[in-house]
């Protein structure tokens, strides 16, 4: 019995020495792999003190539609595909342990991996019928500089992987050591910074043209990318990626009224296009200041050298006129992309020349984007190339009020060219407001004025409108004749030749929706190019979707198709691509720019184009 006890005694001892070497070998081979712990939620006893709303500072991996669909107001909704890895960013001023935990709502008991740095926790969250504060686990920060957390759905039991509103972060005394983008800059804390080159222009030169080389690194372009190369006091200049499948080389213009809408310019402050070349679109633009804007959309292709010619000088009084050329290797000569004509101008030459980045997609902020600057030249009203090699770098205010930190710019290792780098959450930042030299090349543009395209104002349209004397309304969905309108709001109004008055769908003690329509007899077959049409002229309902139909016998109809009329006083026209033959036209409204189900039209016609 004695030697029963010590043999069992010593067997005890062997087992537990074998344990000891299983779990010593294990643990030296996991060594180099993410530490993954599989937690159920434990109580929140954490005091997080710093909350990240994921609607400024999430986006999904790789995947800008996801982004789109997913992070809206008040931060990650709809989740439901386990391949969307979400992460959220923040700027870490210090190092060491934190407390992570997540601001959300879940349908059901779901699962999510967590992982910040080198660590990752599965935790499985409890279902809530509200918006509470969830434990996550403890993590290491190990270096200052942008940090990302990152939720993978791993399972749940219902249909989503919950509702994600905040990133919490504790204890208090963290306070201070996490930034990130707050409410008030959402839009452009999703944007990124903007980054820009001021050149140092030669002293006592007034300066007629602006040449520059822009070369977009390979992987550099994601989309919502805009490299400005040619920027002066009153426009820019410069190419961008627009979608997946689009590009454009971009010349704007501004006016000198300060407005962001291009329909309140006056005339004396409109500008004008004096010609373009051939496939460029030229439009007014607004939103970010307004004025004359043209793109011509080209393929253009990173890694490639492409060349901007600015030129820039007054031909008439209190007027500038500002002409773009576009150089690309793969056609090898300068296309004219447009000229305008600048009321009220900054100055007779070009002045304030700059180049930016920038990213317009706040969709694509989480990806970052380079552009290299090299061998600007300046030729003056003497006839003389100067090199500009000296340029200070800056960055818009999402950068000076470190909303976000990742933006960068100077000169390049080999110092013969300038870049600018943006977006990305990366940390090596250069910082703002620095002068920066390159390396002169000494061999200024080769370029023969006189080869380029000279622009042209094409000729104005002349609109001959139709007789309407003998014009009537034979039909109409709606009309507003029950006094809503006082003496108006008839569909005959539409034909009466007074702006003053204008046709109503029916509100008065009824209820019309959309689709409206208005039917009109023109008392003979006419052969027209196209209609136009006047908004009421308070632009009150004013219609924006609209329909045409067409017939020879009221009863056969022909849709000429869908088009958009703009939220303006003026007359506006719809032209066909080819000549069209009708007695009958068929006026249908399908939406409203203030987005009511009421419309309103002052005056509809048809013209002959000359």
């Amino acid at each position: 019995m004695k030697n029963f006890i010590i043999n069992t005694q010593k067997m005890n001892v062997l087992l537990l020495i074998i344990g000891l070497s299983i779990n010593l070998f294990s643990c030296s081979k996991d060594t180099d792999v993410p530490e993954t712990n599989t937690i159920p939620e434990t109580p929140t006893t954490v005091d997080y003190t710093v909350s990240v709303p994921c609607e400024g500072n999430s986006w999904i991996v790789g995947n800008w539609e996801a982004t789109e669909n997913l992070v809206t107001e008040g931060g990650i909704k709809n989740w439901k595909n386990s391949n969307d890895k979400i992460r959220t960013y923040f700027y870490a001023k210090t190092t060491g342990t934190i407390e992570v935990g997540i601001h959300a709502k879940f349908e059901s008991a779901t699962t999510l991996k967590v992982s910040l740095g080198n660590i990752t926790q599965e935790v499985k969250f409890q279902s809530s019928n509200n918006y509470i504060n969830h434990n996550v686990g403890s993590f290491t920060i190990d270096q200052v500089g942008y940090h990302f957390v990152e939720l993978e759905g791993i399972n749940n039991s219902g249909d989503s992987f919950g509702n994600i509103a905040n990133i919490l972060f504790g204890d208090s005394s963290w306070n201070s050591k996490i930034s990130y983008v707050d409410a008030d800059w959402f839009y452009w804390g999703r944007r990124g910074p903007s980054v820009h080159l001021n050149y140092e222009e030669p002293t006592n030169k007034d300066i007629t043209w602006f040449y520059n080389e822009v070369t977009v690194p390979v992987g550099s372009d994601p989309i919502g990318s805009y490299f400005m190369a040619n920027g002066f006091s009153d426009g820019y200049f410069g190419m961008q990626v627009n979608s997946a499948t689009e590009r454009h080389i971009l010349f704007s213009v501004w006016s000198a009224f300060d407005t962001q809408d291009p329909d309140q310019i006056p005339d004396e402050y409109t500008v004008k296009p004096l010609g373009n070349g051939a496939d460029v679109t030229v439009k007014e633009f607004g939103g970010e200041g307004a004025g004359a804007q043209s793109y011509f959309v080209y393929d253009w292709t990173p890694g490639n050298t492409y060349k901007f010619l600015l030129k820039g000088e007054s031909y008439e009084s209190n007027s500038i006129d500002y002409t773009a050329y576009f150089y690309a290797p793969e056609v090898g000569d300068w296309k004219l992309i447009a000229s305008f004509r600048r009321p009220f101008p900054t100055s007779t030459h070009l002045t304030r020349l700059h180049s930016f980045l920038e990213n317009f997609d706040t969709t694509m902020g989480d990806k970052t984007r380079q552009v290299d600057y090299s061998n600007q030249w300046v030729y003056d009203t003497q006839g003389v190339w100067s090199e500009i090699t000296s340029a200070l770098f800056t960055t818009d205010n999402t950068g000076k009020s470190g909303v976000r930190l990742d933006y960068d710019g100077g000169t390049q290792t080999e110092g013969d060219k300038f870049y600018l780098r943006n977006c990305g959450f990366f940390s090596d930042n250069q910082p703002s407001n620095t002068s920066h030299n390159r390396t002169a090349s000494g061999t200024a543009p080769t370029i023969d004025f006189t080869k380029l395209e000279v622009p042209t104002i094409p000729e104005e349209p002349v609109y001959t409108i139709l007789d309407r004397s003998n014009w009537s309304v034979l039909s109409f969905s709606s009309q507003e004749d029950t006094g809503g309108e006082g003496t108006t709001g008839r569909a005959a109004d539409v034909l009466d030749d007074d702006l003053n008055t204008y046709w109503h769908s029916c509100w008065n003690g009824c209820d019309a929706a959309p689709p409206h329509h208005i039917i009109i007899d023109m008392g003979q077959s006419n052969t027209v190019d196209g209609f136009s049409f006047s908004q009421r002229q308070t632009l009150s309902r004013a219609v924006k979707d609209i329909e045409i139909q067409i017939s020879s016998d009221n009863t056969n109809w022909e849709s000429l198709g869908d088009f958009v009329l703009q939220n303006i006083k003026s007359k506006q026209y719809i032209g066909f691509s080819e000549e069209k033959s009708f007695r009958y036209f068929k006026f249908i409204v399908k939406s409203a720019h203030d987005g009511s189900k009421n419309a309103t039209m002052a005056e509809i016609s048809t013209y002959i184009k000359k």
